[in-house]
């Protein structure tokens, strides 16, 4: 019985990647600033989970099937910053805050918007940053006349 090949690429790897990066802070207390109007730590959440938001949009699975893919990036990534805001309510040093939630969902649905809606902003996500080299090609070796293949042509 043979096994398929499993490719791995990068794209495939990020969501899990941010999830676990945010599980992995979301677990210290955060010493921000807090503005009047709101905590600025809602900016955080709104970026954070866009971000998430638009790499589970970027996911190879889901080819070319746009709006299943707003069907999947938008309810996992607020669903994930709803147990994330759960799990934070058993620590000593956080607690769950439904303004934390709704930042995250906001930030999750601009994102998919932006990407979905507007070209410009998904070629600005989709251009390569570094761009690879093409490999270098090896000069063929050059015979001198009068010499044979492997001999010295010092004097």
């Amino acid at each position: 019985m043979k096994f398929p090949k499993i490719k791995l690429n990068r794209a495939a790897l990020w969501p899990f990647i941010l999830a676990g990066t945010i599980t992995w802070c979301s677990g210290y207390p955060a010493t921000l600033p807090t503005v009047d109007l709101f905590s600025i730590d809602k900016v955080g959440h709104f970026g954070l989970y866009g971000a998430l938001a638009t790499a589970i949009l970027r996911h190879p699975a889901f080819g070319r099937l746009p709006w299943l893919r707003l069907w999947w990036a938008l309810p996992l990534a607020s669903a994930y910053g709803l147990g994330d805001e759960f799990r934070q309510s058993f620590t000593v040093v956080r607690m769950f805050e439904w303004d934390d939630w709704v930042a995250d969902t906001l930030g999750a649905a601009t994102a998919v918007t932006l990407y979905l809606r507007w070209a410009w902003y998904r070629r600005l996500l989709e251009t390569q940053i570094i761009k690879k080299k093409p490999p270098i090609k090896k000069p063929p070796d050059i015979q001198i006349p009068g010499t044979s293949v492997g001999q010295s042509t010092k004097a």
